[in-house]
């Protein structure tokens, strides 16, 4: 998803998920149904039945359900009460809320309402273990190297090595443990798993 380039004040900047971590999604779930947060290079990618993109508002407006894949844009949300929803700002305060945290919370009600059968959840913020407890109610799986994104701009498409990365899998509220078994089955080569 986008990250904003400060200095132009446009987004020059797109983070996609590596085809490892893809297909992995991909096993966990046989198949990705949506991902909420992309666009249409990301898709390329990620390979999901349907996306939405910056313009689509999946954070505010667009329902979410099915087998859910989310790497949540970076930056920073504030509440705006007047308009009822979610705006990214590139301000900075302590009212301030991380977009990690703002999207996983929207991911975790839709699974909770069974919306969302089943979602993984990727990360690029070590401090979601702050921002964000509820992940350890869930099967996390903390990658023991730093995942080697791809990283799209109007210059064209490269890589980009990020910090400490989480995925955090949100099971199907059926079959729970073989789902489970098949998460650390998939993810216990690529670093620690906490259930």
């Amino acid at each position: 998803m986008a990250i904003h380039d400060y200095r132009t004040r446009r987004e020059d900047l797109e983070l996609i998920t590596n085809y490892d971590l893809i297909s992995s999604a991909h096993a966990l779930m046989n198949g990705i149904d949506l991902d909420v947060a992309s666009s249409k290079v990301a898709n390329g990618y990620v390979q999901a039945e349907k996306f939405y993109s910056p313009m689509d508002d999946g954070l505010n407006v667009q329902e979410w359900s099915g087998k859910v894949y989310l790497f949540p844009p970076g930056g920073a949300y504030f509440w705006q009460k007047k308009m009822d929803r979610w705006k990214m700002t590139r301000s900075s305060s302590p009212s301030m809320v991380s977009s990690h945290a703002v999207w996983f919370r929207k991911l975790f009600r839709t699974w909770f309402k069974k919306d969302v059968k089943q979602a993984l959840y990727f990360t690029n913020c070590p401090d979601m273990i702050r921002y964000e407890q509820k992940i350890f109610d869930f099967p996390v799986c903390i990658l023991k190297t730093p995942p080697l994104l791809v990283k799209n701009t109007s210059q064209g498409i490269g890589s980009h090595k990020t910090c400490t990365s989480l995925v955090v899998y949100l099971p199907p509220l059926t079959d729970t443990g073989h789902a489970v078994q098949r998460f650390i089955d998939l993810y216990q080569d690529k670093g620690r798993i906490l259930t």
